[in-house]
């Protein structure tokens, strides 16, 4: 009885052990190949730009702000030195009405730093013209590169930011490449200005129903009117004009443009590259 136990137990060893080296080759191969698959999976992709970013919800594309005629990106297959992509990129490079391109597109080498410099023109007349520029690669792997480019020509404009309910009114007043000497008139039954802002104080007439400032090229100054009444809306989109604002302007309830970078202390840079 006993030596049958033993059989037994010398018999199961040996299973054991045979079934292990059926096992071990099989799991071994399974290992190296899933280990193969991990590399070509987590293989980077590098297609980046210094102004595009990728992004699928459109709130969330960068927006610049140009003052002049034209701008220049770069499309690069790298983040850095150490950072570059293997294989080559084909890419494609389109612009929506009103742009013109310096390239539609081309291929940057793969296994170094390579890098694109496009050129985006705008010759139109309009004193603010938003134009999206996307890039898409097409090859090794599929990527959309976008940007908007808002082009604002440099003349000396104005506009009026308002609404029903709202305190008070906001005048914004570009001057765009050359300094300017403005002079701001209102009606003081509809609107008070604010006489601590840096541009106002010290420049108001004796009535306190006008003020000559003289505004820096380049600049963008925001002055806050309060109402008398609130259920107005003094709105007025972009409009030029030679030196001097009557507020409420006559241009009041044409389409609101959205005012470049607000600052709190009444002054603006405009974004210009």
């Amino acid at each position: 009885m006993k030596k049958n136990k033993i059989t037994v137990a010398v018999i199961s060893v040996v299973s054991f052990f045979a079934l292990m080296l059926g096992i071990v080759p099989s799991l071994a191969k399974y290992v190296t190949e899933h280990g193969k698959q991990s590399e070509v999976v987590s293989d980077n992709f590098y297609f980046t730009s210094d102004y595009l970013s990728e992004s699928a919800i459109p709130e969330d594309i960068p927006e610049y702000k140009i003052c002049g005629s034209n701008v220049e990106f770069e499309i690069k297959n790298c983040i850095d030195s150490l950072r570059t992509n293997v294989a080559n990129i084909e890419y494609t490079v389109s612009a929506s009405d009103g742009g013109t391109l310096s390239s539609n597109g081309g291929t940057l080498i793969g296994g170094t730093e390579n890098c694109a410099k496009i050129t985006l023109t705008y010759s139109g007349e309009e004193a603010e013209k938003e134009i999206t520029v996307t890039v898409t690669s097409s090859s090794p792997y599929v990527k959309e590169l976008k940007a908007k480019f808002v082009f604002i020509k440099p003349v000396l404009r104005y506009e009026i930011t308002d609404s029903v309910g709202s305190y008070y009114a906001e005048l914004y007043i570009h001057t765009a490449n050359k300094a300017k000497t403005v002079t701001v008139n209102w009606d003081t039954e509809k609107l008070l200005i604010d006489e601590t802002n840096d541009y106002v104080f010290g420049n108001l007439t004796a009535d306190k129903k006008s003020a000559s400032i003289i505004i820096p090229a380049h600049t963008t100054v925001k002055i806050a009117f309060f109402k008398n009444d609130i259920t107005k809306n003094y709105s007025c989109g972009a409009t030029r004009f030679d030196g001097t604002i009557d507020m409420p302007s006559s241009s009041t309830g044409s389409k609101n443009l959205p005012p470049p970078n607000k600052h709190p202390g009444g002054i603006g840079q405009l974004s210009w590259l």
